[in-house]
């Protein structure tokens, strides 16, 4: 705090404790308690077992708990996570329909396209023809006036 303008602050964390915090107070608390309690040697020692028993007993249970939290999470994620997969598979075959559908249509509609256009150039080479055709006997017929009109001079 350089001017004295900075507060202090305290930075605090959340998180959940896990089982080696659990089992570390747990002994603690049962040797403080025992080590405070004034009894016999005997007695001591019977309360000593007593306490590590609870404590074992303690850790099997937040262990059974803590595995059974682990399966359930498992059980469940992996349930998620075929169900995702799942969704994704059916999304991917649907797409897929649809894009050959598309194909499908897209090589019939070029199909039509060119018979279309092949039919239209033969109905004009024949149309062509057929000018052709109408022009060659009206340039003979003409030919033919022109010759007659030229002899008749």
């Amino acid at each position: 705090m350089s001017e004295g303008h900075e507060v202090p602050y305290v930075v605090v964390e959340k998180r959940s404790a896990g089982l080696g915090p659990f089992l570390l107070g747990s002994a603690f608390g049962a040797v403080l308690a025992l080590l405070f309690a004034p009894k016999a040697g005997k007695e001591m020692q019977e309360d000593l077992r007593e306490g590590l028993r609870r404590v074992r007993d303690d850790a099997e249970r937040k262990f059974t708990e803590v595995r059974s939290d682990v399966e359930e999470t498992y059980t469940k994620v992996r349930g998620d996570v075929a169900d995702r997969v799942d969704i994704a598979r059916e999304d991917l075959s649907q797409r897929r329909a649809k894009a050959e559908e598309a194909v499908r249509a897209g090589r019939d509609a070029a199909r039509r396209a060119r018979e279309d256009l092949e039919q239209r150039v033969a109905e004009s080479k024949a149309d062509y023809r057929d000018r052709i055709a109408a022009r060659a006997e009206t340039t003979e017929e003409v030919a033919e006036e022109v010759e007659e009109a030229s002899e008749a001079e």
